[in-house]
């Protein structure tokens, strides 16, 4: 039913006012009711629809991530055994052993492996260490090659996590080696620069 124009407006108006009024409502009559909202617009911003990802899909990335488990759990078993096979190799010479002395902890032992020069006279060491207390604030160990069994030189530093647990460390050094006869490991604490407490020490080569 369509509302009367004298009903909506009412009979008070100026002729000017209400020659205004009746245009528009004409207009309007004639055009319509407008078109009904789409329920999509009707609510813009309700809730995206779900991805669906098919199984097989699913299925696929899981076997990716499991491959992909496997080759760095591989990776790192050839790095492993490369590392530790690769420097029994290397070092062909029989070990030096190292004792603790009566600073060092109950049963410190170590062990020092030489290799061969390179071209260059550059010769690698393998030093392995045990039973070494696990350090804190800046402290360190030092590997010294000794001149008349007094730390002479120094061939690089290292720590250890403590206990029975065993370290081993590799070095290169350029020195001359019939020019010292002996090896020992020395704590040093931060900044220090002179050798530290000798905790294992070699036998006079």
């Amino acid at each position: 039913m369509k509302p009367d124009f004298e009903d909506l407006v009412g009979t008070d108006l100026e002729p000017e006012e209400r020659d205004r009024l009746r245009r528009a409502h004409d207009l309007l009559i004639a055009a319509g009711p407008p078109p009904e909202l789409p329920p999509e617009l009707a609510d813009p911003l309700g809730p995206p629809e779900a991805e669906v990802i098919p199984f097989w899909n699913r299925r696929r990335n899981a076997a990716l991530a499991v491959l992909a488990a496997a080759l760095a759990a591989l990776a790192f078993g050839i790095g492993y055994l490369t590392g530790h096979t690769k420097s029994d190799q290397s070092f062909t010479e029989g070990a030096i052993v190292m004792s603790g002395t009566v600073a060092a902890p109950d049963g410190a032992h170590g062990s020092v492996q030489l290799g061969s020069n390179d071209d260059a006279g550059n010769w690698p060491m393998l030093v392995r260490v045990s039973t070494l207390e696990k350090l804190s604030d800046g402290a360190y160990y030092t590997l010294w090659m000794t001149k008349k069994g007094r730390p002479a030189v120094r061939c690089g530093s290292f720590l250890v996590r403590g206990g029975d647990h065993p370290t081993e460390v590799s070095f290169t050094v350029a020195y001359t080696r019939s020019h010292f006869d002996g090896w020992v490991v020395t704590l040093q604490k931060r900044g220090q620069r002179d050798p530290g407490r000798v905790l294992l020490r070699s036998a006079t080569i």
